[in-house]
């Protein structure tokens, strides 16, 4: 059993030249983001041209519904055959009811122009003068308010081959809508309904473009039709509205080609970023691309792309951009969208029967060959694997999209045990007598599976542009995702769960799940995740604050500056999106709307840890150092049903601009609250062409504190790397939010990006609770400066500068750690870093707070309790701290801070230079006096052993076990450097550190070097708090036999030369993690850690023994 022995109580309530930093906008770990290679593939076969489907309602070759003009899609055109306009014709009746022709006019849906590259949409078409094809307005349009003539050409009548030659007249805004029975080639079936002035129109209740839905003006009716008749009408018409709708939601993530099947060589332009001129560029070929009358010849259009992705040239869809001399990038995804309507045909590709299916030169055997072939052997295989798709080696994954079509075989029943034949009779290689034209659209779905992709049938164009953003949505689902834990308990028992936060960087959709823990401590099966709980837009709780109050988050509480904010450029969208923000996604390209699509409502949550928030006793009834009202009454407050019985929450930030707030029972949204200094960025979250940035990424901290004549609990939030603000509110009672719970939100001109955690305490100094604030990066001065506000209002008490930093060095004060010396539960001093590598002590012992401010001086001039450097301190050499510093007891006496150095925020961090710099990890004792490096006593990593499957399970580190002498010394320094290697490799010390049964825990990270790698590598490491040293016995079960003992020691050389099995001090993970969540039992503890890859890894060490008393100050909260 072991006890820890030296237990400081921290007041961690909860757990020309430069001129700025560069702080990054996405996670660091994501490397030098490989962006998709995404070619669109379009069918511009001739049967696009046509104006019926599905292909069935063609008959006698009769492809049109209005009179067709020449050359409206090019230089070549089909016969001018057209359904007649008689009124009481059942041809007519049944090809202009979009109960049969899924391209004809629905008055049910509403009908948007063509969405341009910047996601804003086309003009409405004129209903005097509809074009008919709105990128060729040569072609004529059509006059929908009047009586048509044509000239004269072929009219068919019947569902034989009655037909006609002469002139018609009819009235071209006309549907005809079943009744719901009766025979659907069938006249009677139908009303014939003819848009025309002085009319309304009803039974429309989901027309967006209706105010008055469900019931239409003529003018809304007829304006719904001229979109129609000039966007819609064809089939090339409708999928260029769909594919022009789904990619104008995607942002700038990435890289998009255009290929076509007739095209000789078939890809018109490479891919390239899906931004500024390449965008425009790609939509101008989507819409303006001749379509002949010619074949389907889809299997050499493949082909075609195929060898497109063999490239190896510097103009090929693997270099950074075309011509670029860059290196290519061994981990880009490609894909390639093929959609088309019909079955194909043209010259085989001679690729043999890849798939071993028996038929050969399919379809499928050609996306299978680009699939499992490696297109550029010259490569690593860095490719990111999962699940879907196990391939590493640079390949081919398709995806196909019939519109108008279905095969034989039902994708809903799973995939078939053996597929058809889908060569055709007239096959020079098959003679198949029993082919069906069907056979060819489930080889349309083999070829997607095949190639590890996905397989749409759509019938109609709504279907067919919804198929094709969930084509693009799972595109973005298989890059990357993130996450970080927490546990609602640090002990063991049936109710414990874990909480992880997650994201996708694909659409940057955030997750917060809820995983219970089995009785053993392993993962249980999820059983939450508040991104699917999120209420309706209108019953959401969500607060900001205006002119020094909160409000709700409504269009109607908003005033007219702040209004202003949300109508960008004047567009009047303002209103919408603050609904869109709101969570109404009426509005979303996906749903015909303007703004971004959503896969879910929930934001990313990256760098923000959630915070459980339930019942919890600070202890503050016994403190000294609060008076009497303030102990009596916290005991009051505890005991009293509010607080017993508080509903326990879940607070996390994310980067939708809010933080959250949710039941732990279930998930579900109570509150969110917006800053106020964020909204004039919130529209920028509504973009179609979005470009990630933070918003509240600042995990939150919690505390109860005095204020006025009651205790409350407050949770003290920032916005991170998302702006220069922290906010407080009152979370007493979770179960009744109200505006004016939104207690205070602080910036400052000295106030920087708010990277740094706030905290909260009591100081002595007019019994006052603060919050202590540091400043963070980029403030106006670029010095280090320590915020102490009134916890009640918000009102600057103290500004402590240290009058370090300035534009040419740019500095700033990282998180605080607040410390309590004689035990009264208020605060003494404050320790923190900065990033040149000083560590701060301000003293707040003083009952006046004018006399507040650094512990040490030369003269009036702030001087730190110690420098970090990498040898002579230099601005090369200065090392930078940006966690906030441990703190225990030293066993001599004073206090012993601990602290890691190195930095990785900006963007500068992700790049490695040739000779790292080489960080620490440092214990300063302090006696009251400063610290010089020439005082501590270096320890190193001396050994490390590769996992080898048995007795080693795991890549393993040991450090040396050198004594400090604290009598001549005043602590000690570990270098992150493995051993044998002649300089660093970038790793670095970040994440907060932890203190537990007499162990330093911390992690470690090393970024990639390449920038392929996804993420890096991290080190646990646990050692001796007071020398640094190794410990003294196993703490991690490094031969995975369920048990923590002598067998977990490693054999190495000791200084003598002799063999000596000792402890393992550090556990390797592939990726990079952060601080971990610790749950125990009575005999052994794991640690929950989540990393990069979005797993979570579960750590079994010793535990403490006997689960007595407070295990650290730093508990994890």
């Amino acid at each position: 059993m072991r006890t820890s022995g030296y237990g400081l109580s921290v007041l961690l309530l909860c757990s020309s030249v430069q001129a700025t930093l560069d702080i990054a906008q996405v996670p660091l770990y994501l490397g030098t983001r490989a962006e998709p290679n995404i070619m669109f593939s379009l069918d511009d076969s001739g049967s696009m041209h046509f104006e019926l489907m599905p292909e069935g309602l063609i008959e006698n070759s009769a492809r049109y519904v209005y009179p067709r003009v020449d050359n409206v899609y090019g230089s070549e055109d089909y016969d001018n055959r057209t359904v007649t306009f008689t009124s009481n014709s059942n041809r007519n009746a049944y090809t202009r009811s979009s109960n049969n022709n899924k391209l004809y006019y629905n008055p049910l849906q509403s009908y948007r122009p063509w969405a341009k590259a910047d996601g804003t949409l086309m003009a409405n078409a004129s209903i005097s003068c509809a074009p008919h094809n709105p990128f060729n307005t040569a072609a004529g349009c059509r006059d929908l308010t009047k009586n048509n003539r044509s000239r004269s050409l072929r009219y068919y009548t019947g569902f034989s081959s009655s037909d006609y030659n002469d002139d018609e007249t009819f009235w071209p805004a006309v549907y005809f809508a079943y009744k719901g029975s009766g025979d659907v080639k069938k006249v009677g079936s139908y009303t014939r309904v003819e848009i025309k002035s002085g009319s309304t129109y009803g039974g429309r209740p989901n027309r967006s473009d209706c105010k008055s839905a469900p019931v239409c003006t003529y003018d809304e009716e007829i304006q719904n039709f001229a979109n129609w008749y000039t966007y819609y009408r064809s089939r090339i018409l409708a999928a260029r509205a769909g594919v022009g709708r789904a990619f104008a939601s995607q942002g700038q993530a990435i890289r998009v080609g255009f290929a076509t099947i007739n095209a000789s060589g078939s890809v018109i332009r490479g891919v390239a970023p899906f931004s500024g001129t390449d965008r425009s560029a790609f939509f101008s070929d989507l819409y303006s691309r001749d379509i002949p009358a010619s074949g389907t010849p889809l299997r050499t259009s493949l082909k075609d792309v195929g060898e497109y992705f063999s490239r190896t040239d510097n103009k090929g869809p693997w270099a950074a951009s075309a011509g670029s001399t860059l290196p290519h990038l061994t981990c880009r995804q490609s894909y390639n969208i093929l959609m088309t309507d019909g079955y194909w045909n043209g010259d085989t590709p001679s690729v043999g029967d890849q798939d071993k299916d028996g038929y050969s030169n399919t379809l499928a055997d050609v996306a299978y060959r680009y699939w499992k072939t490696d297109l550029r052997t010259d490569l690593a295989d860095k490719v990111p694997t999962s699940t879907v798709d196990p391939a590493n080696w640079q390949h081919l994954v398709n995806f196909t999209v019939g519109l108008g079509v279905n095969g034989s075989l039902n994708p809903a029943s799973g995939t078939p045990s053996s597929w058809p034949n889908p060569h055709d009779p007239d096959d020079k290689e098959y003679k198949n007598p029993t082919y069906i034209p069907e056979y060819k659209i489930d080889d349309l779905w083999h070829a997607a599976l095949n190639s590890k992709g996905s397989f749409f049938s759509a019938a109609d164009p709504d279907t067919f542009a919804a198929a094709l953003s969930s084509t693009l949505a799972q595109i973005a689902a298989r890059n990357s995702s993130a996450s970080s834990v927490t546990a609602n308990a640090t002990r063991l028992d049936s109710n414990t769960h874990i909480y992880q936060a997650r994201y996708n960087s694909g659409d940057w959709s955030g997750q917060l799940v809820s995983i219970p823990l089995n009785s053993d401590g392993s993962l249980g099966t999820m059983a939450w995740d508040a991104a699917t709980l999120i209420p309706a837009h209108s019953a959401r709780t969500i607060f900001t604050r205006q002119n020094g109050v909160g409000i709700p988050f409504t269009w109607a509480d908003l005033d007219n500056t702040n209004r202003a904010l949300f109508n960008i450029s004047g567009d009047n969208q303002g209103e919408s999106r603050v609904a869109y923000l709101r969570g109404d996604r009426s509005r979303e390209q996906s749903n015909g709307g303007l703004f971004r699509s959503r896969s879910d409502l929930l934001g990313d949550i990256i760098n923000s840890d959630p915070v459980y928030v339930g019942v919890r006793d600070y202890g503050y009834a016994s403190a000294t150092g609060l008076n009497q009202t303030e102990r009596d009454s916290y005991q009051t407050f505890l005991g009293s049903p509010a607080i017993s019985r508080r509903t326990p929450m879940l607070y996390v930030g994310a980067n939708d601009g809010m933080l959250h707030g949710f039941r732990v029972a279930n998930g579900v949204e109570k509150l969110a609250y917006i800053p106020a200094s964020l909204l004039g960025e919130l529209s920028l979250l509504t973009k179609p062409d979005y470009s990630h940035r933070y918003y509240v990424d600042g995990t939150p901290k919690v505390g109860d504190a005095y204020l006025g004549s009651s205790w409350k609990t407050v949770l003290l939030g920032s916005t991170g790397a998302g702006g220069k603000a922290v906010f407080a509110i009152d979370v007493t009672a979770p179960d009744n939010f109200s505006a004016d719970k939104m207690l205070w939100e602080f910036t400052n001109t000295e106030m920087g990006v708010a990277l740094a955690a706030p905290t909260l305490v009591r100081v002595k100094s007019g019994s006052k609770w603060v919050a202590l604030v540091a400043n963070g990066y980029n403030s106006t001065s670029q010095t280090a400066r320590l915020f102490v506000l009134d916890l009640a209002t918000g009102a600057v008490i103290r500004e402590l500068d240290t009058q370090v930093g300035s534009a040419s060095e740019p500095n700033g004060l990282s998180s605080p750690l607040p410390v309590d010396e004689d035990g009264d539960r208020v605060a003494d001093y404050v320790y923190a870093g900065d990033l040149q590598g000083n560590l701060w002590k301000f003293d707040l012992t003083d009952n006046n707070s004018a006399q507040w401010g650094s512990a040490f001086k030369t003269g009036n001039k702030p001087k730190p309790l110690f420098q970090a450097c990498n040898g002579t301190c230099s601005v090369s050499t200065r090392q930078p701290i940006t966690m906030r510093p441990l703190a225990i007891r030293h066993p001599k006496g004073g206090i012993m801070v601990l602290m890691g150095t190195g930095s990785y925020f900006t963007n500068d961090d992700k790049l490695l230079p040739a000779t790292p710099r080489l960080e620490a990890v440092y214990g300063i004792w302090d006696t009251g006096a400063g610290v010089s490096s020439s005082q501590l006593l270096q320890q190193s990593i001396t050994h490390e052993y590769p996992a080898n499957g048995t007795s080693i399970r795991f890549n393993v580190r040991v450090v040396s076990s050198k004594a400090v002498n604290y009598t001549s010394q005043k602590g000690w320094y570990l270098i992150l450097k493995s051993p044998g290697l002649s300089k660093g490799v970038g790793e670095r010390a970040v994440s907060e550190m932890l203190f537990r049964n007499k162990r330093l825990i911390f992690n470690t990270l090393i970024p990639s070097a390449d920038a392929c790698d996804f993420g890096g590598r991290s080190w646990l490491m646990e050692l001796d708090p007071v020398s640094g040293a190794r410990l003294t016995y196993s703490v991690f079960d490094v031969n995975g036999d369920g048990a923590v003992n002598d067998d977990d020691y490693v054999g190495i050389k000791d200084d003598a030369g002799n063999d000596v099995k000792v402890p393992v001090s550090g556990k390797q993970f592939d990726e990079l993690t952060t601080t971990p969540s610790v749950v125990e039992d009575a005999d052994m503890e794991r640690k929950y850690i989540s990393g990069s890859s979005g797993n979570i890894s579960v750590t079994l060490e010793e535990g403490a023994g006997d689960l007595g008393g407070r295990q650290s100050w730093l508990q994890l909260d």
